[in-house]
This record gives structure tokens, sequence and C-alpha cells, in this order.
């Protein structure tokens, strides 16, 4: 038998046949790996070409294009068909959901930062029976307790839906002073937690704008404006978890960042999967300065945005 004729028959047998490299080898008499190396020739000479049939709405090659450009490790793309920024948010919050029933394994540690998006997450899962994994409040209470966005409610929902344990951080996100800071880090209870937090091996996180109409602004007491116009004034252009950042990825200085009573940015960067969820042409600065912040690793963001960040100038 020529060799190329034994090349076909072994590609027929692994890709029509559904048989196996072991079973081939057993049923040609010749080793398993002279059958992956001739399944490797069968490619390189033309014997066997494969082709991929594209779903509609498939976004795989703009989804590659901006995690190359951008040194992601993944990008999800949301459909672009949305009508409000209820619809916005989602359609984020299924992606989202998606990509955690995707890669949970029920073992993690997950931290959880806060915010509209993290919340259509929340609300977009589908009910998990993960009773090891654990779900930590990365940043203290922001606004009302009993809204939505708030980050311990957000623990509580996500561990309700997935079966985990949840851990909350039973402090606010902003005090006073640098020394009410130290204070409430003294506390065993709130420095196990951010502990905890800092070493999860997942998080998820929202990007923060610091807009006339962003959240921060609309919950009315999270942040004073006039500390707000401080942080635009020093260049910030959006937050992850109340870490401000400007146009080039930089955090901002700011006292504010001795009155946070949560991980910091460096920790943040240190956890080894970082989900950012945010979408909107408006939060295109603000994505793009948490893209050269080095603090995320996956991008969840809509169709729209996402090609604003192939083709706009970084």
């Amino acid at each position: 038998m020529k060799e190329t004729d034994l090349i076909y028959k072994i590609a027929s047998l692994y890709f029509e046949d559904n048989l196996t490299q072991q079973q081939i080898a057993q049923k040609m008499g010749i080793s398993r790996i002279k059958v992956s190396r001739m399944l490797q020739q069968a490619r390189s000479k033309g014997v066997v070409e494969i082709s991929l049939n594209k779903p509609q709405q498939n976004y795989t090659e703009e989804e590659k294009s901006i995690a190359a450009r951008w040194n992601l490790n993944e990008v999800i793309l949301s459909a672009p068909d949305y009508n409000s920024n209820d619809d916005l948010l989602k359609q984020l919050g299924i992606s989202a959901s998606e990509y955690a029933v995707r890669i949970l394994n029920g073992n993690e540690t997950v931290s959880l930062a806060w915010g509209r998006t993290l919340s259509a997450f929340v609300q977009n899962l589908p009910k998990l029976d993960f009773p090891e994994l654990k779900i930590v409040q990365m940043i203290g209470g922001l606004g009302s307790p009993e809204a939505e966005v708030h980050s311990s409610d957000l623990v509580r929902r996500l561990s309700d839906k997935i079966g985990g344990k949840g851990r909350i951080l039973s402090a606010p996100g902003v005090v006073s002073s640098s020394a009410v800071k130290k204070g409430l880090l003294e506390d065993p209870y709130v420095k196990e937690t951010l502990d905890m937090a800092a070493s999860a091996d997942i998080a998820f996180v929202g990007i923060g704008t610091g807009a006339p109409d962003s959240i921060l602004m609309s919950q009315g007491e999270i942040l004073p404006e006039e500390t707000l116009v401080e942080i635009r004034s020093k260049g910030g252009v959006g937050d992850i978890s109340l870490r401000f950042f400007n146009s080039s990825g930089d955090i901002i200085n700011h006292s504010i960042n001795e009155r946070i009573i949560g991980i910091s940015d460096l920790e943040i960067r240190k956890i080894p999967r970082v989900i950012a969820i945010a979408g909107g042409l408006d939060k295109y600065k603000a994505i793009v300065g948490a893209l050269k912040s080095g603090l995320i690793d996956v991008l969840i963001t809509d169709y729209e945005t996402g090609k604003e960040l192939i083709y706009k100038d970084m």
C-alpha cells in the first residue's frame, strides 16, 4: 500500500468512522504514535481539509482580535440588538452567566465587586449546585444595603443561586478617614475577609465611569460630587471597585485610596482571572483605561463597543 493510501485510510477511520487513534493503531497493526504522525501528514499534504461553519451572530474572529490587541485571555461579545440600557444590561448579564457556567468547577473562591452589570449577571445565572464554592465580598458596602447593586446583597444572591458559601464584608466601602480604616482593618473578621478576597481564584468586577449619571452619583451617598470632580481633574476616566485610573491605565493618586475598605489594585492584579463586565459606548474610555491598567484578564462587553476596541486608536 502506498504511503498516501495509508494516510487516506487512517484519516478516513479517524474523521469519518470516529475511531480513536488507539483503536486505529490496533486495527492497522501500527503504533499510536505513527497514527498521530500520519494524521498530521494528512493535513499538511491536503488529504484532509478542515472547514468551520460559522453560526449566525458568532463573533469569534472579533473576540480574538480584541483579545490579541489588548493582551487579554478572552473576550466575550454580546449581541448588538438592544434598544435600551436595560436591554444592554440583560444581554451582558446573560453572556456573563454563560461564561461563569463554563469556567466554574465548584471548588473555587470567587471575589465579587458591585454594580448594575454584576446584578444583571447574578440575575441571569441559572441555579447551580456548588456547595464547596466560596463567594466573598471584595469591597465594603456602597449605597443602600437593600439595593440590588450592593456588594453584600450580590454575595447573598450569588450564594443562593450557586449553592455556595457567601462571605460578607461587614464594613462600609468608604470611611471618613485613614484612621477609621486602620481601626477597621484591625478587626480579625474584616482582615480575614479581605485576605480571602485577595487570594481568590476568580473575580467578577464592573467598570465605572464616575460620570454625573453613573451609579456613584445616582446613589447619592457613596462619594461626594467634589471628590469625583477632583478625580476627573487628575485625569480619572473610570474605576474598578473604586480603584480609579486614567486613560493610560495608571491608578489615580487621591486621598480616597486611603479611605476605601476593599482589596487594592495590586491585589486585584494578583487574582489569576479577573472578569470585567461592562458595555455601552458611553463607557468606552473607561473600558480602554481598564484594559491598559492590567487589572483585568477577561472582558465581557457588547458588539458595538467591541468594534471600537478593534479599530479605534488606543
